[in-house]
């Protein structure tokens, strides 16, 4: 598996960044759909879909198929997997905040047990 570099996060955050974008990528993780179902639910027009659409199959948050009976019908459907590096960045960062409240706990007890026993 091809590790994706930051630059492909940054694609995904800055296509998620649009909150048409995330209606659209959250309604194909429920259900493959065209182009034109998809305009529908999310009540925009096709030419701003398509837009859309564009943005985040470069992300690769999105793919694309074609029916077998109907080449001008195009099925579009979330890709979840394309999110890895997004939830691995995220739990480093976690991770950093975990370590940062925790050191500021163990400070926060020492100083509080110092203040006791000069009391």
């Amino acid at each position: 598996m091809r590790r994706r570099s930051p630059v492909d996060r940054g694609d995904s955050f800055a296509a998620l960044a649009d909150e048409t974008r995330r209606s659209a990528f959250l309604a194909l993780m429920r259900e493959p759909m065209s182009a034109g179902k998809l305009a529908r639910h999310l009540t925009v027009s096709p030419q701003a879909l398509s837009r859309h659409l564009r943005v985040l199959r470069k992300a690769g948050l999105v793919a694309e198929e074609g029916l077998e009976e109907d080449a001008r019908v195009r099925i579009y459907r979330a890709r979840p997997i394309a999110l890895e590096p997004v939830q691995e960045w995220l739990w480093v960062i976690g991770n950093l905040w975990d370590r940062q409240l925790e050191s500021f706990r163990t400070y926060a007890e020492s100083n509080r047990r110092i203040r006791r026993t000069r009391s």
